[in-house]
């Protein structure tokens, strides 16, 4: 694994710290509100984590996907109540995978199966709607822009199973709620959804 010379978070101090983070970007770092009792977030979507997802998702630095899985893991080991059969990442339309040529939140998800031991599947549920970016609507645009964007493809994956789906950030909760909405209609027990920050 290749680590940074310096600061996923400010891309100036060469004083690497937790998480690839320096100590000044770890003291701006500020732990999420939870949005439900089945999704939460590590941290409020902030200057020096609002440029690490950019960075991993734009500038397609895989080796990141690494680096917040570690995070993901360390927070669920201090939440052991969230507990899942197996991981899946939300999907993207494969039009939009092909252009940017990975799935970011399948990557964190590949690796932190890793790190819990558990099963990480990247085509248990698919998007089948190549709708436009949620990025500039507000909360009714969102949920109207994913209604019935995803279906389950192996249902009989999901029928009673305890799922736990990764995503890199959470807004207004639109697309969390409509992959919760699809996995419970497809009968899944329990559906927990983790985020590295929530805006």
């Amino acid at each position: 694994m290749v680590f940074p010379e310096r600061c996923i978070g400010c891309g100036r101090n060469i004083n690497i710290k937790k998480y690839c983070f320096c100590n000044d970007c770890l003291a701006h770092l500020v732990p999420a509100s939870q949005s439900s009792n089945h999704i939460f977030s590590l941290t409020v979507y902030n200057g020096p984590v609002q440029k690490a997802i950019h960075t991993f998702k734009y500038e397609r630095k895989k080796w990141m996907g690494k680096i917040f899985a570690q995070w993901m893991h360390d927070f669920l080991v201090a939440h052991p109540d969230i507990e899942f059969d197996f991981i899946i990442p939300v999907p993207l339309h494969p039009i939009r995978e092909f252009h940017r040529s990975f799935n970011q939140s399948w990557l964190i998800a590949y690796h932190l199966g890793k790190l819990r031991k558990k099963p990480a599947m990247s085509n248990v549920l698919i998007k089948t709607r190549n709708n436009k970016s949620q990025t500039g609507l507000d909360s009714i645009e969102r949920k109207q822009n994913v209604k019935a964007a995803y279906r389950v493809k192996k249902p009989s994956l999901v029928k009673n199973s305890s799922i736990l789906v990764i995503d890199d950030v959470y807004t207004t909760g639109a697309t969390a709620e409509e992959i919760y909405r699809t996995l419970k209609n497809s009968g899944a027990k329990t559906v927990y959804i983790l985020t590295i920050a929530k805006a």
